[in-house]
C-alpha cells in the first residue's frame, strides 16, 4: 500500500494487486494488539480449584473426560468470537476502503477551474450566511486542497477577461475574495461550454472543474449541458434556507400610441413565489420622479396577479417611470423601470394616385389629432416615409418597383400601410408588390353586386367602437370589387367579409408593421364604403394604433436591439446612453431607416437612461434585471443527481456537503468504496455470537 503525505486532502493510491484494500487511519491497526487479551485469558484461566473427595471416582473419570472435550471446544469458539470481534472493531475504526480506480489529484500537476455563480439569487441566506459568501469560502477551500504548483482558473457570470486564464493558487484566492454580485445571468451549460473552450490544449495531467451555484431551476439550463468526457466536473449545490419571493414580473400597454393629456393605462403582472397569501399590498407608480398613483393588490401563494394602473399623460414627449412593491429579503426585483413617448399628433400620409380624395381629407385633415399630408403620384418623396406612422395608398393604377420597395421597408420598420386599389388597376404590379410582402393577392374584378355581411368586432381596430353589436348590423353595399385570393399560409385577418366569404377589408402582419388591404377603391362606382359609418372609426383606429412602438423596457444581459429612427447620415455622430455619472456608447448597426443599438455587457444597473445622438437628446430607454433570477426554486442535491442520471452525464458528480467541511467531503469521495460499516456489523455479530455461546452452551 502506497500513500502520499497528508498535507492534501486526497490520498494518492497507485493500486496494485497487493494493495487491494487501504485504510484511512492505519494507526488504529496497532490496537490489534488487544487481541492478546482474550488469548492470555484463555491460556491462563484464573480459576480457584476445590478438592472434593469421593469414595469411587471411576464413573466420574468418564464424565470428566467427556465434559473436558465440550468445554475446550466451547472455550475455543468463545476465544475465536472475541478475537474476530476485536479485529473487525479495530479495522472498522481504521476506516478500510477499496481505492477508487482514478485519483482526483495528480502529483504531477493539476488544472482546476472553479465557477462561482454571482447572480442576484446568490444573495439568499443559508444557515452559514449569504450564499455568495459561502461560495467564495468553498472556492478557497478547493484551492487549498491542491499544491502550489497547480494552476487555477476562476469563472463568474461576468466572464471577465482577467478571470478566464490560469493563475497560481495565491492569485486565484485573491480574485475569489474580490467576486461580488452581478446582474449577469449564465446557465450552467453556458459556463461549461466556455470552460471547455478555455481549457483547450492545457498541458496538465489532470483537469478538474467545480461549479458552485444554487442551481435555480429557471436558469440552470441542465438539459443543454455539453458532453465532456475529458474533464471531471463536480456540482456543489448551495441551498438557501427559504425561496420565498414576491416580485414585479412584467409590464405592458395595449395602446401603441399615448396622446398628450389623455389617460394612460398600463398592466403590471406581480408573482408570488412565496408560501403565504398577501392582502392589500401597495403598488406605487412614479413618473419622472413623482408618485402618480398607488393601488393595492392581493395575491395568493404560488399565484400571479395582473394589476391595472391608470393616470393622465403629461405634455412632455419623453416620460420615464417605474413601479415598485416592498418585499424582503430579495429586493432587486421589487422595482421595474419603463419609458414611453407621448405624442401630440399622429402623422398620416396619403399617396394620391387619382387626385385629391375628399373623404380622406375630411377624416384626417379636419381633426387636430392627425397631422395629415398628401403626395401626388408624380412627386413622391421616399425619404420622408420614415416621418409618418400611417401611409394610405389611394387609387394607384400600378405600383412601381421603387415604390413597392420603399413601402415594404416602411411597413417592416413598424408603419401601417393601407391600400385602396385604383379604378382599373394593373393587378399584375399590385400582386408582385403584395407577394413581396407575403400578403394575399387580387384575383380579378368581380362585377356582381353583393353586401358586406360580417364585421370582426374582436379585431383590435374595432376595440371600444361598439357598446353592443345589433343582430341586423348595417354594413356597406358593394357594386363591384376586386376578389382577394387567399394565398397558402396566409396570415390575413378579415375585418370585414363579404356574403360569399371573401375578404372585403383584411389586415396582415409584415415585419414590425401591418398592411391593410381593401377589395374596393374609395369610389362610389364600387361601394358606399367611404360614406358608411364604419369607415371613420376603422380608418381613425388604424392611424391611432399605427407606428413603431418602442419597447417599454429592456432586460440587462439579453442582447436584443434598441431600435431608433435614423437621425443623420453623418457617421461621426454616434448614439450614447447616459444617466447621472454614467455614459456608454453602444454598437450601432444601420437597418434601412432605422438604427439598431446593441449594449451587450455594458450595462450593470437597472435604471432609466437618456439616449443622445451626438450632444442632442433624442429619447430614452429603460433596463431591468432578468426576472428569471426572481424564481428562487432550486434543485436539491438528490434532484440534481437524478437529473444528471437521466441525462447520462457520467463525468459529473454532485457533492452534498451536508454541513461538513468541503475538504472532508472531497477526501471521503476520493476513498472509493468504503468498508467500515461492513466491519462494524461483523464485529457486532461476533460479539453476539460470544454472548450466545456463553449463555446457551451449558
Amino acid at each position: 500500500m502506497k500513500q502520499v503525505t497528508c498535507c492534501r486532502c486526497f490520498i494518492y493510491n497507485h493500486q496494485t494487486a497487493s494493495d487491494f484494500m487501504n485504510f484511512v487511519f492505519p494507526g488504529f491497526l496497532f490496537a490489534l494488539l488487544a487481541i492478546s487479551i482474550p488469548i492470555i485469558i484463555h491460556l491462563f484461566r484464573f480459576r480457584r480449584f476445590r478438592t472434593v473427595y469421593f469414595p469411587n471416582i471411576a464413573f466420574l473419570r468418564q464424565l470428566s473426560e467427556a465434559s473436558d472435550k465440550e468445554s475446550r471446544l466451547k472455550q475455543l469458539l468463545v476465544l475465536l468470537a472475541r478475537v474476530l470481534a476485536i479485529t473487525f472493531l479495530v479495522m472498522a475504526f481504521a476506516r478500510p476502503y477499496i481505492p477508487a480506480e482514478e485519483d482526483d489529484i495528480s502529483p504531477e500537476g493539476n488544472a482546476v477551474s472553479v465557477y462561482i455563480d454571482n447572480s442576484f439569487s446568490m444573495n439568499a441566506m443559508s444557515d452559514q450566511g449569504r450564499l455568495l459568501d459561502e461560495a467564495r469560502e468553498r472556492a478557497m477551500e478547493i484551492a487549498r486542497m491542491y499544491g502550489h504548483g497547480d494552476r487555477f482558473m476562476l469563472l463568474t457570470n461576468d466572464f471577465e477577461g482577467r478571470h478566464q486564464r490560469f493563475v497560481s493558487r495565491e492569485e486565484f484566492i485573491d480574485m475569489v475574495q474580490e467576486v461580488d454580485e452581478s446582474a449577469r445571468n449564465r446557465s450552467i451549460a453556458e459556463v461549461m461550454t466556455r470552460k471547455k473552450e478555455l481549457f483547450g490544449d492545457e498541458p496538465f495531467d489532470r483537469q478538474r472543474a467545480y461549479y458552485l451555484s444554487d442551481y435555480q431551476k429557471s436558469t440552470s439550463g441542465l438539459d443543454e449541458l455539453p458532453e465532456d468526457t475529458l474533464i471531471r466536473s463536480y456540482f456543489l449545490p448551495l441551498q438557501a434556507q427559504q425561496t420565498d419571493n414576491v416580485y414585479v414580473d412584467s409590464l405592458w400597454s395595449d395602446s401603441p400610441v399615448i396622446l398628450t393629456g389623455q389617460p394612460v393605462t398600463m398592466y403590471v403582472r406581480i408573482r408570488n413565489d412565496g408560501s403565504q397569501d398577501l392582502e392589500n399590498q401597495p403598488l406605487r407608480l412614479y413618473v419622472d420622479g413623482r408618485q402618480r398613483s398607488v393601488v393595492s393588490y392581493s395575491i395568493g401563494h404560488g399565484e400571479e396577479e395582473t394589476v391595472e394602473l391608470s393616470w393622465s399623460a403629461g405634455s412632455e414627449p419623453l416620460q420615464q417611470a417605474h413601479v415598485e412593491i416592498r418585499d424582503y429579503p430579495v429586493t432587486f426585483d421589487d422595482r421595474l423601470y419603463f419609458t414611453y413617448q407621448v405624442t401630440a399628433e399622429i402623422p398620416v400620409l396619403a399617396l394620391e394616385g387619382a387626385g385629391r380624395n375628399s373623404y380622406l381629407h375630411a377624416l384626417f385633415g379636419g381633426d387636430e389629432l392627425f397631422a395629415f399630408e398628401t403626395m401626388p403620384a408624380l412627386s413622391v418623396d421616399y425619404s420622408a416615409f420614415s416621418e409618418y406612422q400611417t401611409i394610405v395608398v389611394d387609387g394607384y393604377d400600378r405600383i412601381s418597383a421603387g415604390l413597392a420597395s420603399e413601402l415594404q421597408r416602411f411597413t417592416e420598420a413598424g408603419g401601417s400601410l393601407v391600400i385602396f386599389p385604383g379604378d382599373g388597376a394593373n393587378l399584375g404590379t399590385y400582386n408582385d408588390f403584395l407577394r413581396m410582402m407575403g400578403v394575399d393577392t387580387y384575383d380579378r374584378l368581380d362585377t356582381t353586386a353583393i353586401r358586406v355581411s360580417e364585421l370582426n368586432a374582436l379585431h383590435p381596430v374595432f376595440e371600444d367602437v361598439f357598446e353592443h353589436i345589433p343582430e341586423q348590423l348595417d354594413l356597406p353595399d358593394v357594386s363591384q370589387y376586386y376578389r382577394i385570393q387567399r394565398e397558402v399560409g396566409s396570415m390575413g385577418d378579415d375585418l370585414l367579409r363579404l356574403q360569399n366569404g371573401l375578404p372585403f377589408f383584411a389586415s396582415y402582419p409584415v415585419g414590425d408593421g401591418s398592411v391593410f388591404l381593401s377589395a374596393v377603391p374609395l369610389n362610389s362606382d364600387y361601394s358606399n364604403f367611404q360614406r358608411h359609418s364604419v369607415f371613420v372609426p376603422l380608418m381613425a383606429n388604424i392611424a391611432l394604433q399605427s407606428g413603431f412602438m418602442q419597447a417599454l423596457y429592456h432586460t440587462i444581459g439579453v442582447d436584443d436591439a434598441l431600435v431608433v429612427p435614423r437621425r443623420s447620415t453623418q457617421t461621426e455622430q454616434v448614439y450614447s446612453l447616459r444617466k447621472e455619472g454614467f455614459e456608454v456608447i453602444p454598437e450601432q448597426r444601420r437597418s434601412g431607416n432605422q438604427m439598431q443599438l446593441f449594449f451587450h455587457d455594458q450595462l450593470e444597473e437597472a435604471a432609466n437612461y437618456t439616449l443622445y445622438h451626438g450632444d442632442h437628446q433624442v429619447g430614452g430607454a429603460s433596463f431591468n434585471y432578468d426576472r428569471r433570477e426572481s424564481q428562487l426554486a432550486a434543485y436539491a442535491p438528490a434532484e440534481l443527481e437524478e437529473k444528471l442520471t437521466d441525462l447520462q452525464m457520467g463525468t459529473i458528480q454532485v457533492i452534498d456537503t451536508a454541513g461538513k467541511p468541503l475538504d472532508q467531503v472531497l477526501h471521503e469521495m476520493g476513498l472509493g468504496q468504503q468498508l467500515w460499516r461492513i466491519f462494524l456489523i461483523l464485529a457486532l455479530l461476533f460479539l453476539l455470537t460470544e454472548v450466545l455461546l456463553i449463555r446457551f452452551w451449558k
